[in-house]
């Protein structure tokens, strides 16, 4: 399964059983595919951008994280 497709359901599924999350953080694979769904489901999702001149993998603070009175 492509990460858009598995990414847009996720968002569907934290929608349906968390409406009160409202804030997404994901990383840039995700910009084209899922940043007008979550809009779209009420949620505002910002893509964090890795480190100019990073290599290779590089952890970043915030990503697939979930903000709101519903987050744990």
């Amino acid at each position: 399964m492509q990460d858009s497709v598995a990414g847009t359901r996720l968002l569907d599924q934290v929608a349906a059983g968390h409406p009160g999350i409202r804030k997404v953080w994901a990383d840039g694979g995700y910009r084209r595919h899922l940043v007008g769904h979550a809009a779209v489901l009420g949620d505002d999702m910002e893509i964090v951008a890795r480190t100019p001149g990073a290599r290779g993998f590089t952890p970043l603070p915030k990503r697939w994280a979930w903000s709101g009175p519903t987050a744990g």
